[in-house]
């Protein structure tokens, strides 16, 4: 898919509008404090990963603050420091985010160090071995986490053979086998002017941007390519109920997921299930599955469920930590709920409460300069229309009680869940089993460590 290129500094006021040339650059300035605040995305990331090269994204977007053609990693890190400014990679499945800050009289200098790690990144090999040594470490260290552990195996399990289920950090293996010449091929493919987008807030003149972005175009090679970033396609849909245990020796508490593939936030149904969801799963203690997990029983500290959302439906799921021994019946429970969720819906006393309680707190959503600027990162990444986030709460106050049982009945898939549960096996495969009212035989069973 092409995508246009949008260079945008959002910055908060009257928006002017900046010269032409092939950056779209849009500036709302803000002088409220001597601040600017600036993103710059790309809009490809982990599931763009090539195969048998997980992680690379990731690893590709930490190398850039490691070296460029003319300073080191310290001399990077001394230069940012100097002017007292912050910048962070973050890798999404859709997008590589470098999210920065700055002193306003400090721009000239930010965007000169910014714009050398874009343009003139240098990869060194010295550089490559240190951090593959770092991104390994980390991957170990996830694996004596249960829950960060679990949250990332439900990804794979759910979107078993999608991109969506490409680890963020990649595998241990496809890590130590990555080469310099992966780490610049994924960087000539990503940095690319249709893929690139900028996103700020603060206190400045449009001028000093405009002609930073002009730079920023003029000094990367722009060209077709044959492996040029497509949109990832629809993750297949589960026809029936799948479990697996991620197992795991000698565990007390299990982490417990429980989901299916989601809804685009721009489908009809969005809005009306975004609502529903706040009642059954929001995380507050009125909502029916913390009322039914934490409150009544004390199976888990907390329980909730939630949206995560792509450019194609991702997933929706339940997730709360019971003790070992309170395990299948938490997830029968879990199942059962769900199950009168679909049936059911919800009570227009809980309807009523989670509308109003959205909708008071949509304000908030885009309160702050550093808030808008990350929903216009959101619209632009995820394809949403311009002012969507702004929209949270006039479409949730339209939505009826019966839209929101409507499409939970329509949207929900009992029978078709993925549930994940990462705990010791042989002390919870047979009645997991019997509380999903899956063959013992068919449950999956994977190492915690495997790769």
């Amino acid at each position: 898919m092409k995508l246009k290129l949008t260079l945008c500094l959002l910055l908060v006021g009257s928006f002017v509008a900046a010269s032409a040339h092939a950056l779209e650059v849009k500036f709302e300035r803000d002088t409220a404090i001597p601040m600017v605040y600036l993103n710059v995305a790309i809009k490809a990331g982990a599931a763009h990963d090539p195969k048998g090269q997980s992680g690379s994204s990731y690893f590709m977007g930490q190398m850039l603050r490691r070296g460029t053609l003319h300073k080191s990693k310290k001399e990077i890190d001394l230069a940012f420091d100097q002017i007292g400014a912050q910048l962070e990679v973050e890798t999404r499945s859709e997008a590589l985010i470098l999210r920065g800050a700055t002193l306003s009289e400090k721009l000239p200098e930010f965007l000169k160090l910014v714009g050398e790690l874009i343009t003139e990144a240098s990869f060194p090999e010295g550089e490559i071995i240190k951090l593959k040594r770092e991104v390994v470490s980390k991957i170990l260290e996830e694996r004596g986490k249960d829950g960060a552990l679990a949250r990332t195996k439900w990804e794979e399990f759910l979107f078993t053979g999608h991109p969506y289920g490409n680890p963020i950090k990649g595998t241990i293996g496809d890590i130590e086998n990555l080469k310099r010449r992966d780490i610049v091929q994924q960087y000539d493919r990503f940095f690319q002017d249709q893929h690139i987008l900028i996103v700020g807030s603060g206190d400045s003149e449009s001028a000093l941007i405009d002609t930073w972005a002009k730079n920023i175009s003029a000094k990367r090679p722009n060209r077709k390519r044959k492996d040029d970033i497509q949109m990832v396609s629809a993750p297949p849909i589960h026809t029936k109920r799948r479990v697996e245990i991620l197992d795991k020796p000698e565990r007390t508490q299990t982490q417990v997921f429980i989901g299916q593939n989601g809804v685009r936030m721009t489908d009809p149904e969005y809005f009306p299930l975004y609502l529903g969801n706040h009642a059954f799963g929001g995380g507050s203690f009125s909502a029916k599955l913390m009322v039914e997990i934490r409150v009544k029983r004390g199976w888990s500290y907390s329980a909730y469920s939630y949206f995560r959302q792509g450019l194609q439906p991702r997933s929706w799921q339940a997730f709360y930590f019971p003790a070992t021994k309170d395990t299948p019946e938490a997830i029968a429970l879990g199942l059962q709920l769900i199950t009168d969720l679909k049936e059911n819906g919800i009570t227009k006393d809980d309807y009523e409460f989670a509308q109003a309680s959205l909708v008071n707190s949509s304000g908030f959503m885009f309160n702050t300069p550093q808030k808008r600027v990350e929903n216009i990162l959101l619209e632009r990444t995820l394809q949403l229309p311009d002012g969507f986030m702004k929209s949270y709460g006039k479409n949730l106050k339209e939505v009826s009680w019966s839209e929101v049982n409507a499409s939970f009945k329509k949207f929900l898939k009992p029978e078709a869940l993925s549930i994940l549960v990462l705990g010791t096996a042989k002390d919870i495969k047979a009645k997991v089993a019997k509380a999903t009212n899956v063959p013992e035989n068919e449950i999956l069973v994977v190492p915690f460590n495997r790769d």
